[in-house]
C-alpha cells in the first residue's frame, strides 16, 4: 500500500483541523475534545425494534441465547407518568400486538461491568441480523425485527400518529421510521393477522434517490403485510421533496396529511468521524474528511429548509410536522425551524396563505420529563447526543415539533 504523500497529509490535517474547530466553537473546546468528540468515535450502539406485524415477543433470531435475552431491557417510548421512559427486563413480556394503549417498545442489551472501570458501562454489542418467519402452512413470513439506534424512535414517538391518520414520512429511506409509524397507526383492536388495517388512514413513504427507494420499498415489503399495499394503505414514493411543486404530487395533495415526520439528509458528522478513522488506520485518506468544509451545513441547510416547507404544506391546518436530522449543527437543526418560519412569512405576505407555524414542545409533562432523561434542549427543540449524563450513548439526534395553525 502506497504511503499518503505530504499533500494529501496536509489537505486531510487541515479538513480534520477545520472540522474540530467548527464543532468545538459550538459545542465549547472542553466538551468536545474530552467528552463529544470520544463519544462520537465509539462504536454505535443499537437497539431492537419488534416487528410487531409479525410477532408479540422478542423472536429467537433476534437474540442467539438465553443469556441473551435474560439480560435484555425494554425501552418503554409511552412510559408511565414518572417512570422517564423506563428501561426494564420486567416489561418485556408486556409488548403485545393487541394491547390497547400506545406502544413503542425498543430492546437494548443491559449494562455490563467494566473491570478496568470498576462500573457499569453501555454495551455496543450489536443484535443478530433480522431473520424471516415462516406463516402457517410454511409460506414465507415478515421480518422479525430492525436494529437502529433508539433515538431514532424518538421522532416518531413525539409525531404521536393515531390509527386512522394519514401520515406522510418524507425522506423515508431506509424505512426503519415507517416501520415504526405503520405499527402505531395499526388499531390495537386489529388482531386478524391475515387483515390488518390503517383504519381508514394511510402510510406514504418518500424516497427520491433511485438506489434508496428500491431499498425502502424491499425493507417495507419485508416487514408490511402485503395486504397494506394492496389496499393503498401503505405506499412508497418518489418524489424530490425540495422542489416547491412536489406536494401536489403527494397522493393526498396539501393539506392533505394529518401528521408528517422529515428526518432531512445532513452532514452527518458521527459518520464522519468514523469513516476517517477507519482510513487512518488503513493508511488513507476518507473523502467524507477530506471534502468536509465549514461551509456545507449553510448549503444543506437551504435543502433542508425546501423539505420542511414542503412538509408544512403537505400537513392540514391543525396537523404536526415533526422535523429530525443526525447533524450536530445548529444550522441545520434550529437553524432550519427559523428559516422555516421565514419562509412561512414570505409565502403570507407574497401568495396569501392562510395558514402559519409554530414551534412546540411537547404534549405534558411526563412527555417532556421523558425527553429530558433522553436528550438537551436548544432554542427550538432537543438534541440526543452520545456524552450524555444518562449514559445511553445513543444519538447524535435533532428534533423539533411544529404545528401548522390558522394565520
Amino acid at each position: 500500500m502506497p504511503a499518503l504523500t505530504k499533500a494529501q497529509l496536509k489537505l486531510v490535517e487541515a479538513a480534520e483541523h477545520s472540522f474540530d474547530r467548527t464543532n468545538a466553537a459550538q459545542y465549547g473546546e472542553e466538551r468536545w475534545k474530552n467528552s463529544l468528540r470520544p463519544a462520537l468515535l465509539k462504536n454505535t450502539r443499537y437497539a431492537m425494534l419488534i416487528n410487531r406485524y409479525q410477532a408479540s415477543e422478542i423472536p429467537n433470531g433476534g437474540v442467539s441465547t438465553d443469556d441473551d435475552r435474560e439480560n435484555l431491557q425494554a425501552i418503554d417510548f409511552f412510559p408511565s407518568p414518572g417512570s422517564k421512559g423506563s428501561t426494564s427486563s420486567s416489561s418485556i413480556s408486556d409488548s403485545t400486538v393487541n394491547s390497547q394503549a400506545p406502544r413503542l417498545i425498543a430492546y437494548k442489551r443491559g449494562d455490563k461491568i467494566d473491570p478496568s472501570q470498576q462500573q457499569l458501562v453501555s454495551t455496543d454489542e450489536t443484535f443478530p441480523p433480522p431473520q424471516v418467519t415462516i406463516a402457517q402452512g410454511g409460506s414465507k413470513g415478515l421480518m422479525t425485527h430492525w436494529n437502529l439506534d433508539a433515538a431514532s424512535l424518538l421522532p416518531v414517538r413525539l409525531l404521536n400518529p393515531d390509527p386512522g391518520d394519514k401520515v406522510l414520512d418524507l425522506c423515508a429511506a431506509p424505512g426503519g421510521k415507517s416501520l415504526a409509524l405503520a405499527q402505531l397507526l395499526r388499531p390495537p383492536t386489529c388482531d386478524d393477522p391475515d387483515a390488518p388495517t390503517l383504519a381508514g388512514g394511510c402510510l406514504h413513504s418518500n424516497e427520491m434517490d433511485g438506489a434508496r427507494n428500491k431499498r425502502l420499498a424491499a425493507n417495507l415489503e419485508a416487514y408490511l403485510p402485503p395486504a397494506l399495499f394492496q389496499r393503498g394503505e401503505v405506499k412508497v414514493l418518489k418524489l424530490d421533496g425540495s422542489d416547491p411543486l412536489a406536494v401536489m404530487s403527494l397522493p393526498q395533495r396539501a393539506g392533505g396529511y394529518d401528521k408528517v415526520l422529515l428526518d432531512a439528509p445532513c452532514s452527518s458528522e458521527r459518520h464522519v468521524l468514523h469513516a476517517h478513522a477507519r482510513a487512518r488506520q488503513a493508511g488513507k485518506i476518507a473523502d467524507e474528511m477530506a471534502l468536509w468544509r465549514s461551509g456545507q451545513s449553510k448549503k444543506m441547510a437551504k435543502i433542508q429548509a425546501a423539505l420542511l416547507m414542503t412538509a408544512l404544506r403537505a400537513v392540514k391546518v391543525g396537523g404536526r410536522v415533526v422535523y429530525a436530522t443526525c447533524s450536530l449543527s445548529s444550522e441545520e437543526n434550529d437553524g432550519v425551524i427559523e428559516k422555516g418560519k421565514e419562509l412561512v412569512q414570505k409565502d403570507r405576505k407574497k401568495l396569501g396563505i392562510k395558514w402559519d407555524v409554530k414551534v412546540v414542545r411537547s404534549n405534558d409533562a411526563g412527555e417532556e420529563e421523558m425527553l429530558d432523561s433522553w436528550a438537551e434542549r436548544t432554542k427550538h427543540g432537543w438534541i440526543v447526543l452520545p456524552d450524555h449524563p444518562s449514559g445511553g450513548r445513543w444519538g447524535p439526534l435533532f428534533f423539533a415539533i411544529l404545528e401548522k395553525i390558522p394565520a
